[in-house]
Order: C-alpha cells, then structure tokens, then sequence
C-alpha cells in the first residue's frame, strides 16, 4: 500500500512539475508559433488531468479530513476548467455541445455548492479563518463557472470561433494559475497563507485579461 501511494505522490509531482515548465511555453507561444504551442499545450493538458486524478486520489485516502476535502473541490474546479479549455477547440470547428459537458459543468455546480455549504458550517462554528474563506471563495468561483459553460453551452451556435479560443485561452491559463497556486502552497509555506493561495492569481491573471481582450478584440475584426 506504502508503494501505491508513494507512485501517485512522483506521478503527482512530475505532472505537476511538467505543468510549470510548459505552462509558460503554451501561454507565449499561442500567437506566435503554432508549432510549439500545439504539443507544449497537448502535453499540458495531460498533464492537467493527471495532477486532478492524482490529488482526488488524496480525499479517498482520508474523506474525513478538511483540508483533502477541500482538494477535491480545487481538484474539480480545475479538471472542469481544463475540460473547457479543451472542448472550446472543438466548437470552434462547430463541434457540438455533448452530454459530457453537462456532466463537468454539474460535477463543478455540486462541488462549488458543497464549498460554499462548507465555508459557512466552519465560520458558523468559528473556525480559524482561513479555510473558511478558501473554500468560499473558490466554491463561489466553481459556482461561476458553471453558470458561465451553461449560458455558451446555451448560445454556442451563437458564439463566433474567436471567442471560442478566447474561452480556450483564458481556462489553460486558469489551470496554469491553479498549477503555479499549488507549487506556491508547497513551496513557500513562510509566506501567509493569503499570499500563498491568492498570490499567483494577483500575478497571473492581468495575463489571462490581456490574451482574452486580444482574441475577443478579433471578433470585430
């Protein structure tokens, strides 16, 4: 058993780490040059879903346990981002909404109620602060982002193919913001612990605006 956890522990640190290193190399590279971002990005995507199978794998170890609860949680709310990312691809060549869709954005919808429940059971009991405030506010932006598949899932036929990759583009950079807010977590336990979990989305997401502002800026266009 010792060795079975130990193997989804590497597995989770390698994917992880392949997340960091190519992270950037997609995000740089999705204007620029095709030739990289394509296998850069595929290989992130992987990647993506192997660090969410690999942290789950944690919460069935010890169910009872809050703070693996709240990995689970974190762990579909990026899974479900990834998700996205990947199926925008395919509507922007008129795929359609399949019943797939429905089953990550409802799995994010539960897991962003079961947060937010969760957040207030703790500040009602006066639990320290900070798990309380994680679990809300990352439960009210699962519940977000349900709502958001549900109104393009909604109006796809309506939504032209540069929003679509705008979609694409803004939910890979989320998962990297979520990837880079983990190696932060465990890396830097000397900062505080808001610094840790909210630091890179400070950082990160001025980036996700300026990509998603370029792409939805050729619609017009």
């Amino acid at each position: 058993m010792e060795f079975v956890l130990n193997s989804f522990l590497y597995l989770h640190i390698a994917a992880g780490a392949l997340t960091l290193l190519l992270g950037p190399v997609a995000i740089y590279t999705n204007e620029s040059n095709l030739r990289i971002h394509r296998p850069a990005g595929r290989v992130f995507f992987y990647a993506m879903l192997v660090v969410c199978a690999s942290a789950t794998f944690g919460f069935f170890r010890r169910p009872d346990f809050v703070f693996y609860q709240f990995l689970l949680g974190i762990s579909v709310f990026v899974w479900a981002g990834v998700m996205r990312g990947f199926r925008a691809l395919q509507f922007m060549k008129n795929g359609p909404v399949l019943p797939l869709d429905y089953v990550y954005t409802a799995l994010l919808g539960f897991a962003g109620l079961a947060m937010v429940l969760r957040a207030g059971w703790m500040f009602a009991r006066g639990v320290d602060p900070a798990l309380p405030i994680l679990f809300g506010v990352f439960g009210m932006a699962s519940l977000w982002d349900a709502s958001r598949n549900l109104r393009y899932f909604k109006n796809a036929g309506d939504v032209q193919r540069m929003e679509w990759l705008a979609l694409h583009v803004s939910s890979m950079i989320g998962a990297f913001i979520a990837s880079t807010t983990a190696f932060a977590v465990n890396a830097a336990p000397f900062l505080p612990w808001y610094l840790q979990w909210f630091g890179p989305t400070v950082l990160l997401v001025p980036v996700q605006v300026y990509f998603g502002r370029r792409l939805r800026a050729r619609v017009s266009v």
